[in-house]
């Protein structure tokens, strides 16, 4: 009996990993775009936030906030090297949870 549901909780919890990197995925392919790419983003509090978002070779700086989003700028002269990090990081859209996992553990070497 102990057995069965020792078992039982091994296979609900692998499932539910399965199913949440499942819909995870899915989810990411929906959000992705062809025309426009969100290039960085900084929170400056719980509910707003800034943007500098790509639109084929032009970008903007736009504000996030629950009264809607608003254009601050757009920017000119733009280092394209500088985002290549970011851009690398995100075009994937997946992250390997490990590397993301070991930012946070303190004494763990990459």
């Amino acid at each position: 009996m102990i057995f069965m549901t020792f078992l039982s909780v091994i296979l609900i919890l692998f499932l539910s990993y399965w199913f949440t990197k499942y819909v995870g995925t899915k989810t990411m392919k929906f959000r992705a775009s062809q025309h426009m790419e969100i290039v960085d983003r900084l929170s400056i509090s719980q509910d707003k936030s800034v943007v500098v978002l790509k639109v084929q070779k032009n970008y903007y700086l736009l504000s996030l906030s629950p009264n809607g989003v608003g254009l601050i700028k757009e920017l000119d002269n733009i280092d394209e090297e500088a985002f290549q990090i970011t851009e690398g990081l995100h075009s994937k859209g997946e992250y390997d949870f490990r590397e993301v996992l070991s930012q946070y553990l303190p004494g763990k070497k990459k």
